[in-house]
């Protein structure tokens, strides 16, 4: 435990030695000290006789005391950075063109013309043989029908109005635009 305590108390010791001025480095001082004091008193002074020293007055030059500064280590912490997988980008796919509603398949049922079934050829899909479909105007005459086999074609102009597709024609598939 004692010897905890006295090598902090020799380290100090030894700053201060250090720290102390040799003989040789006060010699050219003490030259200089010399011829810069009087020898005699310049201002009167309350004795009766007037002071004459024959040999000047040596003052010692002050002493250093050193300044022992504590430093205290400070860290800054370093980010470590770690490595991110990259994911490699994926092929995107082409999309498909989204399909014509107007032009998907149809199953029996009434239609409008250009607002839910496109103008053109439609294809009967359907094997029986009492297949009805009518084509008619805004006033409800018929532009066109048929009554008979089904499996056949249906052209829908542009101007037509609405169109009915009976049961037992099957569902009906788009060919060609008029």
């Amino acid at each position: 435990m004692k010897a905890t305590r006295i090598i902090p108390f020799l380290i100090v010791l030894a700053l201060l030695s250090a720290c102390t001025p040799k003989p040789e480095q006060l010699a050219p001082y003490i030259e200089q000290t010399v011829q810069a004091i009087p020898t005699h008193t310049a201002y009167p002074t309350n004795t009766p006789y007037a002071t004459h020293t024959a040999y000047p007055t040596y003052t010692k030059p002050p002493t250093t005391t050193p300044i022992i500064k504590l430093v205290t280590p400070t860290y800054t912490f370093t980010p470590i950075y770690t490595a991110t997988a990259t994911i490699p980008p994926t092929e995107t796919p082409i999309p498909s063109p989204t399909p014509d509603p107007l032009k998907t398949n149809k199953r029996p049922g009434i239609y409008l013309v250009n607002v839910t079934i496109a103008p053109g050829v439609w294809l009967s899909l359907g094997t029986g043989n009492n297949c009805y479909w009518e084509i008619t105007t805004r006033t409800g005459d018929i532009i066109n029908n048929h009554f008979g086999m089904a499996g056949g074609t249906c052209y829908i102009p542009p101007s037509a109005f609405q169109v009915t597709f009976k049961e037992n024609c099957g569902d009906w598939q788009f060919l060609e635009e008029p």
